[in-house]
């Protein structure tokens, strides 16, 4: 038994089964996170692209002893609207939600748009697991505790909320990708500020470089440099222990607004409020919240 696991059973009703949601589940970083809340019981609804990949994603792991199980729901978390029906899924199937896990994300080497026109990276890295949060915090709100994890980067930059979907400037993959990555960082430190005292926190992960098939059609001087030295990159189930622990340890409980990597706390990028409400204002007009 866990650790996590015997403190619930000595401290909470371990009859309500917590449960989390899971983002990009199908495959590498993803399906090692789902694999570590299974084996500590949790209950995950894994938000998959292909419903196929999701089935075999559960019998993969169907073997793994205890009370977890998984739910398998398709969510392209690039597309708003598919975002909008994975949320009231949930809600109608679970009223109180303990985990999310925004770990769904991209790199893509040309500018391109959803079928709703807002751009790819931004839609993919930002505004999907932005809105989905945000549709589900009533859930989250009515649990006694609950944690909400973005999975970052180390690679923040070229960051500009005049032109967060690349209209105005050259597009680059790289770029466009450590712009995502700062904003979510952002948007992680404006939910830790409006939650404080709600009993939902939310925290901001980097798993750093992760053996994965992230890179594989990724273009450029960057993404080559990455390839050459992905000897020395880590396994996705190295690369999922600090998501899992920053979900699940109790030493973690009330911790909100920080920057984990390696288990390890890390220095995060600071935004007075009025730049963090500038994004956020524009990430609501952006997903159709406002």
């Amino acid at each position: 038994m866990s650790e996590v696991l015997a403190r619930r059973m000595a401290s909470e009703n371990v009859a309500d089964s917590i449960v989390a949601v899971v983002t990009g589940a199908s495959g590498g970083l993803g399906k090692e996170i789902v694999r570590g809340l299974l084996a500590d019981g949790v209950t995950v609804i894994a938000g998959v692209r292909s419903l196929d990949k999701g089935e075999a994603l559960r019998a993969e792991l169907s073997g793994i002893p205890g009370p977890g199980r998984i739910d398998i729901v398709p969510l392209d978390i690039s597309d708003m609207r598919s975002v909008r029906a994975f949320a009231a899924t949930v809600a109608e199937q679970h009223p109180t939600l303990q985990i999310l896990i925004n770990n769904a994300g991209a790199w893509f080497n040309e500018r391109g748009e959803t079928g709703e026109g807002r751009e790819l990276t931004l839609a993919t890295n930002v505004l999907g697991p932005y809105l989905l949060t945000k549709l589900l915090l009533p859930q989250l709100r009515a649990s006694t505790r609950a944690r909400i994890v973005n999975t970052v980067s180390a690679a923040v930059g070229d960051y500009d909320v005049t032109d967060l979907e690349w209209r105005n400037r050259r597009y680059g993959g790289f770029k466009a990708y450590r712009q995502s990555k700062q904003a979510l960082q952002m948007v992680t430190e404006s939910l830790a500020l409006t939650l404080a005292g709600s009993g939902v926190v939310a925290n901001a992960v980097s798993p750093g470089f992760v053996r994965t098939t992230f890179l594989k059609e990724a273009k450029g001087l960057v993404a080559a440099a990455l390839r050459a030295t992905s000897f020395l990159a880590v396994s996705p189930a190295e690369g999922a222990a600090t998501p899992l622990w920053v979900a699940l340890s109790p030493d973690l409980a009330d911790v909100s607004g920080r920057l984990y990597e390696n288990r390890k706390e890390k220095a995060v990028l600071s935004f007075d409020r009025a730049n963090l409400e500038r994004l956020t204002a524009r990430l609501d007009e952006l997903s159709g919240l406002k």
